[in-house]
């Protein structure tokens, strides 16, 4: 199978690979929170998936906010039927669903992340990076670690992945309703005096100012 379109430096193809030659399919989970950068994660993983392996097999969590937007959770069902995939919808703080994940199945041992340097605490992450002491011991796998905001955008559109509407509408970082607002750097004034946000990826400097629709 060809490799979905994006600059050929970027993806960190052997890392997925890697790490399917290290675990089982059972032994590895997938953390999505319907935001774009582990959207871009569960498209790759699904296309670079081994071959004796289905889409049903990759286990998908969704640490489920408080206060969730609507389109978010539109978004998590959309993927469900677009990719053909479980995903299961779990709250509470962090630590608590990896703990309750753990427990509810002693094989899983890894789980994928979305997450980018840019984003809180990441700086010094690792690709492949065991989780803090007093966390559920899982191996931390991190594809898209390298990658930035234009690199998903990048990926998203070359490859015509669906993502979820709030980032048409000017937000680029989405949390849940109490933390998150459309991005101030992409609002506009139309010809009648109306203000507009701007899609996502029209972000200038985006890793700079990501996250300046977050609280």
């Amino acid at each position: 199978m060809a490799l979905p379109a994006v600059r050929s430096n970027v993806p960190k193809y052997k890392l997925l690979k890697l790490a399917y030659a290290t675990y089982k399919p059972e032994e590895i989970f997938l953390s999505f929170n319907g935001g774009k950068d582990c959207t871009v994660l569960l498209d790759i993983i699904l296309k670079m998936l081994p071959t004796a392996v289905s889409s049903n097999d990759l286990q998908c969590v969704y640490m489920q906010p408080k206060e969730p937007f609507e389109e978010v959770e539109e978004f998590i069902d959309h993927c469900r039927k677009h990719y053909g995939i479980k995903i299961r919808a779990m709250r509470g703080s962090i630590k608590t669903i990896l703990e309750k994940i753990c427990d509810e199945n002693g094989d899983i041992k890894a789980c994928f992340m979305g997450s980018r340097r840019t984003d809180p605490y990441c700086g010094n992450l690792k690709l492949m990076q065991e989780t803090d002491p007093g966390w559920p011991k899982l191996m931390r796998i991190s594809p898209l670690l390298d990658w930035n905001c234009s690199d998903i955008w990048e990926y998203i559109r070359q490859n015509e992945v669906p993502y979820c509407s709030l980032y048409d509408r000017g937000y680029t970082s989405i949390g849940d309703k109490t933390n998150t607002i459309p991005n101030p750097n992409l609002k506009c004034t139309g010809k009648a005096g109306e203000l507009f946000y701007l899609p996502a990826y029209h972000l200038r400097d985006a890793d700079k100012f990501e996250r300046a629709g977050r609280l």
